[in-house]
């Protein structure tokens, strides 16, 4: 499938919704949209800008993409497929007066609108075959430049030295880095969160990261180790096994809300039954960090071609991936299989699950 014909599934899901809605066009204007309907298009110009410089209006009988000026080009010789029509307006001018001239008295959908915002949250999640492939892309490169970054620490760097030194190897693969998180031996026992300081990380460290490239999201996380002790090590194999039977409920079970019933099972039974409340466990991902974060009793229905970022975290440890659920299972993502990173092969109701192991250096 090329990148314009799925974009053309997209438009036609879009204008089915419109007959639905008796409407004339939607008009579409943040970048997680944006993106979606694009096939990967990006339309900020700064990575936290919610809503971009460009948007997209798709009526029942045209397709356009309307620009800010200085935006234009850029946009059509580098990011968009051919389904659209370009046209610009200035960039002191306001985006709804040029809405009113290309559709001056239809019916428009907005993002505004809570009916249509859960309409697209629901596209989004349900990745297109294309969306997959590019997908698993983007997640080798993450997972090898991750990896590649971690086997150049040492115990003497500052978290604020590791940061850098993972940024650098995650850009030169063109990702755009939202999210890097070093955890050194002090802080992984302080922090579930932690946001990089002027220590150093010590005998032990892992990391935690959110790349995007093509408006999709991988996180990934991985671990260090410079002088083995056993205790952590045990700990971290358990939180594997915690992680591996969370993907295991996620291919099986068909809600949110049984799998945060599994969640909890399983830290229980392994000895943790508080963890799970210490930190988010993840959830839906895709064109965000996370779509949808899950949360015990919410009904929301799962199903295949949805991608899934668990992160199960023990104090002083973490799991984490980016996986789609498949009709023949859950496939890794974040993974760079010609890579030499150690793994974990954990076998669930006689499904295996290969998960990070500890890299010792």
């Amino acid at each position: 499938m090329t990148r314009e014909e799925d974009v053309s599934q997209k438009i036609e899901i879009v204008r089915q919704y419109m007959e639905e809605r008796e409407a004339d066009g939607i008009l579409l204007s943040r970048t997680d949209n944006f993106a979606w309907i694009t096939s990967g298009a990006r339309s900020y110009v700064a990575l936290d800008d919610k809503v971009g410089i460009a948007s997209v209006l798709i009526t029942k009988d045209d397709t356009y993409i309307i620009s800010k000026n200085p935006e234009k080009e850029r946009l059509r010789r580098e990011e968009l497929p051919k389904n659209f029509t370009v046209i610009e307006y200035p960039w002191f001018a306001k985006l709804d007066d040029m809405v009113k001239k290309v559709a001056d008295g239809n019916h428009l959908l907005y993002e505004e609108d809570p009916e249509f915002n859960n309409f697209l949250l629901r596209s989004r999640i349900r990745l297109s075959e294309y969306e997959q492939e590019r997908y698993a892309e983007i997640g080798k490169k993450t997972a090898q430049a991750l990896e590649n970054a971690m086997k150049s620490l040492s115990p003497d760097m500052t978290e604020i030295q590791v940061k850098s030194v993972v940024e650098s190897h995650l850009a030169r693969e063109g990702l755009d880095v939202l999210l890097v998180l070093a955890f050194g031996d002090e802080s992984r026992l302080l922090y579930r969160h932690n946001l990089a300081r002027n220590v150093k990380i010590g005998k032990r460290c892992f990391v935690s990261v959110c790349t995007k490239m093509y408006g999709l999201v991988i996180s990934a996380t991985r671990t260090v180790e410079f002088e083995r002790d056993e205790k952590f090590e045990s700990q971290h194999e358990i939180n594997a096994r915690i992680d591996s039977e969370i993907l295991d409920a996620t291919l099986m079970k068909w809600s949110i809300s049984q799998v945060f019933f599994e969640i909890e099972k399983s830290y229980t039974s392994h000895g943790y039954p508080d963890e799970w409340k210490f930190h988010h466990q993840g959830g839906i991902a895709g064109y965000n960090t996370r779509e949808i974060v899950a949360i015990p009793h919410f009904p929301f229905q799962i199903d295949d071609n949805m991608s899934f970022a668990w992160n199960p975290t023990v104090t002083g440890t973490k799991s984490e991936d980016t996986y789609v659920r498949t009709k023949n299972g859950m496939r890794l993502l974040s993974t760079n299989e010609s890579g030499d990173w150690p793994y974990l092969e954990i076998e669930i109701n006689r499904r295996k699950y290969k998960r990070p192991g500890i890299l010792i250096l």
